[in-house]
């Protein structure tokens, strides 16, 4: 490419730039005030003054703290099961166990966790006392011993 026609290009571009620019400030440039709120209203925003904006935030933080100290969360309901795992029994089997006694949220999850970590080989007979605030890790480092 010769000199001649980068200069071309170039020159093309900065005469793109220049008639969108104008373009926009034509349009938005001689919008009064008046004007640019109702267009804001129309999109379902308001323009109000920084100041404002600030007093607005801080009333809300203050708001919140208050909401937090106001309502303290009703106490979390920890479930405790006894799982009973029979030799031969499937994963997936004392996994639906586990759902249904409300200690995992996804029994298809807890099988693919173990699949994953090859622990499905290493779950061992017997009653294991699990609750409801033990994770995945934790269940399955509690069935499946790999050195017994």
């Amino acid at each position: 490419m010769t000199k001649q026609k980068i200069r071309a290009i170039a020159l093309g571009m900065l005469l793109a730039t220049s008639i969108i620019g104008a373009a926009y400030y034509m349009e938005f440039g001689s919008m009064t005030t008046a004007k640019l709120h109702e267009a804001l209203q129309k999109d379902g925003m308001v323009a109000i003054k920084k100041a404002e904006y600030q007093k607005l935030k801080k009333a809300a933080q203050q708001n919140k703290t208050t909401a937090v100290s106001n309502n303290p969360q009703p106490p979390k309901t920890v479930y405790v099961y006894l799982l009973t795992i029979q030799k031969g029994e499937r994963s997936i089997d004392f996994a639906q166990k586990l759902e249904e006694a409300h200690i995992i949220p996804d029994a298809d999850a807890f099988v693919t966790y173990l699949q994953t970590r090859g622990l499905t080989r290493y779950i061992h007979a017997g009653t294991y006392k699990v609750h409801s605030e033990m994770s995945y890790e934790e269940i399955a480092n509690l069935i499946a011993k790999k050195h017994r």
